[in-house]
């Protein structure tokens, strides 16, 4: 099933009222809430790693005076870029999971109303 509705990048206030009566509104708003919150996770990511390049820069630009405090900081900056990923990575598979169940049961929605009107 391909309605419109999906297609949507943001809910605004004209389009609202349309949207309001319509049988799939919670689906279709929470995967519109889905895509931008995906976006901001790409925000938070890209900020994450770049606090981590900060990090081993700064690591790089002090090994001369400090060598092991400098290695200390590149270990901690590379475990941090590490966790980004992987929280970035985990966020995203939420995501999609959530996404995809929506959808799901959007679809699901025209069986199920259209079975009880067969039994009349």
């Amino acid at each position: 099933m391909k309605k419109d509705c999906f297609s949507q990048k943001f809910v605004d206030a004209h389009k609202f009222r349309e949207c309001a009566s319509c049988y799939l509104y919670e689906e279709c708003t929470r995967t519109v809430y889905l895509g931008g919150a995906q976006k901001a996770d790409v925000v938070g990511q890209g900020l994450g790693y770049v606090l981590a390049l900060a990090g081993l820069a700064t690591s790089f630009s002090i090994w001369g005076s400090l060598p092991q405090g400098a290695a200390w900081l590149a270990f901690v900056a590379l475990v941090y870029a590490l966790a980004v990923y992987r929280a970035g990575r985990k966020s995203k598979d939420a995501n999609r999971d959530e996404r995809d169940l929506l959808l799901r049961e959007a679809e699901a929605k025209p069986e199920a109303a259209a079975a009880p009107a067969a039994h009349h």
